[in-house]
Protein backbone atom coordinates (compact mmCIF):
# COMPACT_ATOMS: atom_id res chain seq x y z
CA UNK A 1 0.00 0.00 0.00
CA UNK A 2 2.89 2.34 0.72
CA UNK A 3 4.18 2.38 -2.94
CA UNK A 4 0.70 3.28 -4.18
CA UNK A 5 0.44 6.11 -1.66
CA UNK A 6 3.89 7.39 -2.68
CA UNK A 7 2.96 7.28 -6.39
CA UNK A 8 -0.29 9.15 -5.72
CA UNK A 9 1.54 11.81 -3.68
CA UNK A 10 4.13 12.24 -6.43
CA UNK A 11 1.39 12.65 -9.06
CA UNK A 12 -0.33 15.33 -6.96
CA UNK A 13 2.95 17.17 -6.45
CA UNK A 14 3.78 17.11 -10.16
CA UNK A 15 0.28 18.30 -11.04
CA UNK A 16 0.52 21.21 -8.61
CA UNK A 17 3.97 22.13 -9.93
CA UNK A 18 2.74 22.19 -13.52
CA UNK A 19 -0.06 24.59 -12.54
CA UNK A 20 2.30 26.80 -10.53
CA UNK A 21 4.95 26.98 -13.24
CA UNK A 22 2.77 26.59 -16.34
CA UNK A 23 2.17 29.22 -18.95
CA UNK A 24 -0.23 32.04 -18.27
CA UNK A 25 -3.03 33.03 -20.62
CA UNK A 26 -0.81 35.90 -21.84
CA UNK A 27 2.03 33.69 -23.15
CA UNK A 28 2.34 33.50 -26.91
CA UNK A 29 2.50 35.66 -30.01
CA UNK A 30 -0.13 38.31 -30.68
CA UNK A 31 -0.72 40.61 -33.64
CA UNK A 32 -2.56 43.92 -33.76
CA UNK A 33 -3.35 46.77 -36.11
CA UNK A 34 -3.17 49.94 -34.05
CA UNK A 35 -5.11 52.98 -35.26
CA UNK A 36 -3.27 56.05 -34.01
CA UNK A 37 -4.37 59.70 -33.91
CA UNK A 38 -4.03 61.54 -37.26
CA UNK A 39 -1.77 62.22 -39.00
CA UNK A 40 0.09 59.11 -37.79
CA UNK A 41 -0.50 56.02 -39.95
CA UNK A 42 -1.75 52.72 -38.48
CA UNK A 43 0.85 50.35 -37.03
CA UNK A 44 0.95 46.58 -37.41
CA UNK A 45 2.44 45.08 -34.23
CA UNK A 46 3.72 41.64 -33.36
CA UNK A 47 3.89 41.09 -29.60
CA UNK A 48 5.59 38.04 -28.13
CA UNK A 49 4.87 37.60 -24.41
CA UNK A 50 6.44 35.24 -21.90
CA UNK A 51 5.59 35.13 -18.22
CA UNK A 52 7.37 33.59 -15.27
CA UNK A 53 6.18 33.90 -11.67
CA UNK A 54 4.23 37.08 -12.39
CA UNK A 55 6.96 38.79 -14.42
CA UNK A 56 6.57 39.62 -18.11
CA UNK A 57 9.22 39.34 -20.81
CA UNK A 58 9.24 39.17 -24.57
CA UNK A 59 9.42 41.54 -27.52
CA UNK A 60 7.35 43.92 -29.60
CA UNK A 61 7.97 44.63 -33.28
CA UNK A 62 6.44 47.21 -35.58
CA UNK A 63 6.04 45.93 -39.15
CA UNK A 64 9.11 46.92 -41.13
CA UNK A 65 11.12 47.61 -37.95
CA UNK A 66 13.29 45.74 -35.51
CA UNK A 67 12.15 43.97 -32.35
CA UNK A 68 12.21 45.90 -29.08
CA UNK A 69 12.55 43.99 -25.80
CA UNK A 70 9.95 44.33 -23.09
CA UNK A 71 11.93 46.06 -20.36
CA UNK A 72 9.61 45.59 -17.40
CA UNK A 73 6.27 43.96 -16.84
CA UNK A 74 3.99 42.18 -14.39
CA UNK A 75 0.78 40.19 -14.42
CA UNK A 76 -1.77 40.10 -11.65
CA UNK A 77 -4.74 37.84 -12.24
CA UNK A 78 -6.15 38.70 -15.67
CA UNK A 79 -4.29 42.05 -15.92
CA UNK A 80 -0.95 42.70 -17.59
CA UNK A 81 1.23 45.80 -17.70
CA UNK A 82 4.59 46.24 -19.40
CA UNK A 83 6.98 48.84 -20.78
CA UNK A 84 8.74 48.84 -24.13
CA UNK A 85 10.76 51.45 -26.06
CA UNK A 86 9.31 52.20 -29.50
CA UNK A 87 9.96 54.76 -32.23
CA UNK A 88 8.10 58.01 -31.59
CA UNK A 89 8.59 60.83 -34.07
CA UNK A 90 12.31 61.17 -34.67
CA UNK A 91 13.28 59.51 -31.40
CA UNK A 92 12.52 56.50 -29.20
CA UNK A 93 10.30 56.68 -26.15
CA UNK A 94 9.08 54.29 -23.48
CA UNK A 95 5.44 53.25 -23.85
CA UNK A 96 3.44 51.75 -21.00
CA UNK A 97 0.90 49.07 -21.97
CA UNK A 98 -1.90 47.76 -19.79
CA UNK A 99 -4.42 45.14 -20.76
CA UNK A 100 -6.63 42.18 -20.10
CA UNK A 101 -6.91 38.86 -21.90
CA UNK A 102 -10.26 37.55 -23.13
CA UNK A 103 -9.85 34.17 -24.80
CA UNK A 104 -7.80 34.72 -27.95
CA UNK A 105 -8.00 38.51 -27.68
CA UNK A 106 -5.81 40.87 -25.68
CA UNK A 107 -7.37 44.28 -25.10
CA UNK A 108 -4.63 46.83 -24.53
CA UNK A 109 -4.14 50.51 -23.98
CA UNK A 110 -0.81 52.28 -24.39
CA UNK A 111 0.60 55.72 -23.94
CA UNK A 112 4.02 57.26 -23.59
CA UNK A 113 5.49 56.98 -20.10
CA UNK A 114 5.97 60.77 -20.25
CA UNK A 115 2.32 61.79 -20.13
CA UNK A 116 3.08 65.11 -21.87
CA UNK A 117 4.18 63.30 -25.06
CA UNK A 118 1.00 61.59 -26.22
CA UNK A 119 -2.45 60.23 -25.61
CA UNK A 120 -3.88 56.86 -24.66
CA UNK A 121 -4.39 54.60 -27.67
CA UNK A 122 -6.57 51.52 -27.23
CA UNK A 123 -6.26 48.44 -29.44
CA UNK A 124 -7.00 44.72 -29.56
CA UNK A 125 -4.40 42.06 -30.35
CA UNK A 126 -5.31 38.61 -31.66
CA UNK A 127 -3.47 35.48 -30.54
CA UNK A 128 -1.51 33.79 -33.35
CA UNK A 129 -2.31 30.09 -33.66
Amino acid sequence: MKPLKLAFSAALLLGAASVAFGQSSFDGTWTADVVRPAPAPPQHLTITLTTDKGKVGGTMAIQGGSESPIEWGIIKGDLITFKVKLPFGNTTTTFVHIGRVDGDKLMLGRRPEDLAQGVLVEYTAQRNK
